[in-house]
């Protein structure tokens, strides 16, 4: 990295360590009038690796009086005003507790960060437990300094989310019961020492019911999904280039592209993620990492543990497009439920996985936030159903590099290979299961049909797979999809058009694929089928929009459970790719009718 730029505060959550050593900040600091306006007790709730906990230890040297840290940010005139009175902080970090096994072991590791607060404000600590003890400390100290307490909770669902994210099964035990007790008790403090706190601050990855804050704190104010802080937390295009102005500039030059050009990828990469359905911003450790590494990356996935969201998806039988514009409502969105009981989409969303966008009827949308998340998730996906994730990885840099030449033989190679990964028993397991539970409830619903009992697999796999020729074509353009993102591509399923809804439009930098997919019994019927893609293509104008789109159909074989053929158009010139083996070969030098 040049030495003349700025030190990036990557993994920086000491505001004075960040400070001190003049690390790039983006001031966020006029929040705190917000947040004052706002109530005595605010809870605001942010994926991983948003900066709550800088944002906590902001919160935590302002309120402790530390001018020396704040100059030239904007809540230096706040600290100069005559008004201005520093507080006693009492700051937890829940975070530290998470890895407790125990009732007992959980009581002591938080009488133990207790017991670091007194000691800094000089207090001794009593209590029976935890609760009693955290209840106690707020009256001395607020009684031993004469000034009311500022509490800040870092991760204050973290104890839970430990334990449901080390085995599903950990939702039911003992130890998940206990520690929502001991938690419910701990945070009900802080509404029963009211009026010895001057202001709280509590924040989190998630907001469920059964965390004990939302069903004992009921003066709680939530403003998660407020426009005024919907930039609280995460850099928006503006601050990006503000305060990375030379660091944009240096890896242009680096990366030999423009500014310009530089800043549209970064967008599409790392900007994306909304609170309140409107306002967007970008993952600040994504923007970070890469001014570090200088390359796209999928830094925010790859900073955290997969294998629980990996286990997720395969154990949800979920497909990555399927909550794509999936409405949800602005009570659901701000009240998902229980964590161990949400639906998948509640828990992808307040995990981060996916974002929100506004309805022009009050609404949300939801979507994935970028192309970082969206690949990242694909290649989990895929890595959940093929037996070598090592070529998974190889094959989406494949991908890219035909998507990036136009090399239609090649690409359809390559996602051939990765559907040839898929083990047949999850093709059935995917065709059938979503099928069998709409089954179950639209004949629970007639008549005489609930004779489909949950235990009668052979009748529901038979009516399932009468119905498989049906939602054939929307399960492979899931999977399809699912390599496309994975390969870094903008794949847009049943894009709408003025005559009708194209099954994908694939956007990789310059360009455009229009692909219509077609389900062909076999083999010998994919010129068949593959002709009528192109046919479907043609008649209603699909690929309007775009200047120079390469329009691409392609023939899914039933028994094959792959492509079988490939009918595509580039430049008004038709090309039928030809099929061995099971796979594709290059395509002969002048176009041809029909597929060999």
């Amino acid at each position: 990295m040049n030495q003349d730029l700025p030190v990036l505060p990557i993994g920086m959550a000491s505001f004075e360590n960040l400070r001190v050593k003049q690390a790039v900040y983006v001031d966020k600091t006029k929040y705190i009038t917000y947040l004052e306006n706002a109530g005595q007790f605010i809870f605001c709730a942010r994926p991983r690796r948003f900066g709550k906990s800088l944002t906590v230890n902001m919160l935590d040297a302002f309120y402790s009086g530390r001018k020396d840290l704040f100059q030239g940010l904007a809540a230096e005139k706040d600290m100069n005003s005559p008004n201005f009175v520093a507080c006693p902080v009492v700051s937890l970090d829940m975070s530290a507790v998470a890895g407790s096994d125990s009732k007992e072991n959980l009581q002591d590791v938080i009488m133990d960060r207790l017991g670091i607060v007194a000691e800094l404000h000089q207090v001794p600590l009593r209590g029976v437990n935890c609760a009693n003890a955290f209840s106690h400390l707020i009256r001395d100290v607020h009684k031993a300094i004469g000034q009311k307490v500022v509490i800040l909770l870092d991760e204050y669902d973290a104890p839970v989310i430990n334990i449901i994210s080390r085995d599903k099964r950990a939702c039911d035990n003992n130890f998940l019961v206990d520690t929502r007790i001991v938690m419910q008790d701990f945070y009900t403090q802080i509404k029963v020492e009211e009026k010895h706190i001057k202001f709280a601050y509590i924040t989190g990855v998630t907001k469920f019911s059964g965390m004990g804050v939302f069903s004992k704190l009921n003066n709680l104010r939530d403003i998660s999904l407020f426009p005024d802080f919907s930039a609280f937390m995460g850099y928006t295009h503006e601050e990006l280039i503000t305060y990375f102005a030379p660091f944009i500039t240096h890896t242009a030059r680096l990366l030999k592209t423009s500014e310009e050009g530089l800043l549209n990828k970064l967008k599409e990469y790392y900007d994306g993620f909304s609170f309140d359905g409107e306002t967007e911003v970008y993952n600040p450790f994504s923007v970070l990492s890469f001014f570090k590494a200088r390359k796209f990356g999928n830094f925010w996935m790859e900073s955290g543990s997969n294998t629980f969201i990996k286990k997720f998806l395969r154990d949800e039988e979920l497909t990555v497009d399927q909550f794509q514009g999936q409405e949800i409502d602005y009570s659901r969105a701000r009240a998902p439920g229980e964590i161990d009981a949400t639906s998948p989409a509640g828990f992808l969303y307040q995990s981060g996985y996916l974002t929100l966008r506004a309805t022009e009827n009050g609404a949300y949308l939801m979507d994935y936030p970028n192309s970082e998340v969206r690949e990242a998730i694909s290649t989990l996906f895929m890595e959940n159903y093929t037996s070598d994730w090592v070529a998974i990885g190889k094959s989406g840099r494949e991908l890219r590099e035909k998507l990036a030449s136009g090399d239609i033989a090649e690409m359809v190679r390559v996602l051939i290979m990765l559907l040839s990964g898929i083990h047949y028993s999850d093709h059935s397991k995917a065709n059938r299961v979503p099928l069998v539970r709409i089954l179950k409830k639209i004949m629970g619903k007639i008549p005489g049909g609930d004779s489909l009992e949950p235990s009668d697999e052979s009748k529901a796999a038979t009516l399932a797979d009468k119905l498989q020729k049906k939602r054939g074509e929307s399960y492979y353009r899931s999977l399809l999809q699912t390599c496309l993102w994975m390969a870094g591509a903008k794949a847009t399923p049943e894009k709408p058009e003025n005559r009708g809804r194209l099954d994908l439009e694939v956007v990789y930098g310059t360009m455009t694929y229009v692909m219509e997919l077609k389900i062909a019994k076999n083999a010998r019927g994919a010129a068949k089928a593959a002709r009528a893609g192109m046919d479907q293509i043609r008649r209603r104008g699909y690929g309007g929009a775009s200047e120079t789109p390469v329009l691409v159909s392609l023939a899914v074989g039933k028994a094959e459970r792959n492509i079988v053929g490939c009918l595509f158009k580039r430049n008004g010139r038709e090309t039928a790719l030809k099929f061995k083996d099971g796979t594709c070969v290059t395509p002969p030098p002048s176009p041809v009718d029909g597929l060999g």
